[in-house]
């Protein structure tokens, strides 16, 4: 038996079952639903560039719409999975709870499994297998990673974005109908921008923490050698013929903004809202002009 609950500040809606009552909303939330705002964009922008640069023909569409469904399902059971682990801060404390994310968390399995069935005959399956194995190897060597404590949050996170852009090859290799040089080459390039948004996000965080002022200038410096390298990176890759010129103007203005906030000397409260929402910004224009770059094919 179903029960609605309907909270009239807002347009939100849920239907859960009744025997949930007893689990507050923002637990239920919290247990089954992913929490990194920054990891749904990395995703739907990787998979949105890969899908959008290769797609050739209108048949693929069914396909890719399909995938979506099973990238976005598989994103989603990561968190009742995760939560289930002892280290979780986030893990259930009672039967309820449990019983909570094992429904949900099944539920996305199911939806997943549904979508992935749904490939099978298009003979995309054959296509996705490799880079959703690619990603689930990154993912186990984050957790690992992570194991280190606070050392290995930071690699932990780059990892895990690196990981989640792997739905770009994904994309690519749908919309297209087969797995090209161009597919890898997506990848890097949205592994590399979610690398320079983790640390310029990080960069902000201990600004506004009040970091020591030695250990700050290191990671200040730290973040404008990796901008410096990715520049050059990109730069060469360009000349080389390995990607579109076109798309070194997508990394061009988190370069501006993270150079700038960089090399000022007087500091600004984070507004972690205007933040997020900043990051989301660039995130999208970063994702069309790579997409402007790749289907004109500018050299």
């Amino acid at each position: 038996m179903l029960q609605l609950n309907a909270r009239t500040h807002g347009t939100y809606m849920t239907v859960v079952p009744t025997w949930c009552r007893e689990v507050h909303p923002a637990r239920r939330r919290a247990l089954v639903w992913p929490r990194e705002h920054g990891a749904w964009g990395i995703l739907l922008v990787s998979l949105a560039t890969g899908a959008a640069a290769g797609l050739s023909s209108t048949a693929n569409v069914p396909p890719l719409l399909w995938l979506t469904i099973a990238v976005i399902a598989a994103f989603c059971l990561r968190t009742p999975l995760e939560n289930s682990l002892p280290t979780s801060p986030f893990r259930p404390r009672s039967f309820m709870e449990w019983q909570w994310m094992l429904l949900v968390g099944s539920s996305y399995a199911v939806i997943g499994a549904i979508a992935g069935g749904m490939l099978l005959p298009t003979g995309a399956l054959r296509l996705v297998w490799k880079p959703a194995a690619a990603a689930a190897g990154l993912f186990v060597f984050q957790a690992a990673v992570k194991r280190a404590g606070r050392t290995g949050r930071l690699l932990g996170e780059i990892i895990g974005a690196f990981g989640l852009a792997f739905v770009a090859i994904a994309g690519w290799a749908v919309a297209a109908g087969q797995l090209e040089r161009q597919a890898l080459v997506l990848w890097l390039l949205n592994g590399l921008f979610a690398t320079n948004q983790i640390l310029y996000v990080q960069l902000r965080i201990r600004e506004i923490r009040g970091s020591k002022r030695d250990s700050y200038s290191r990671t200040k410096m730290f973040f404008l050698a990796s901008e410096v390298l990715t520049g050059l990176t990109l730069i060469a890759s360009a000349r080389l013929g390995v990607m579109p010129t076109l798309v070194l103007l997508a990394f061009l203005p988190v370069f501006v903004r993270g150079g700038a906030w960089s090399l000022r000397t007087m500091h600004q409260p984070l507004q972690i809202h205007r933040l997020g929402k900043s990051e989301l910004a660039h995130a999208i224009l970063f994702g069309l002009i790579v997409i402007a770059g790749f289907r004109l094919r500018i050299p």
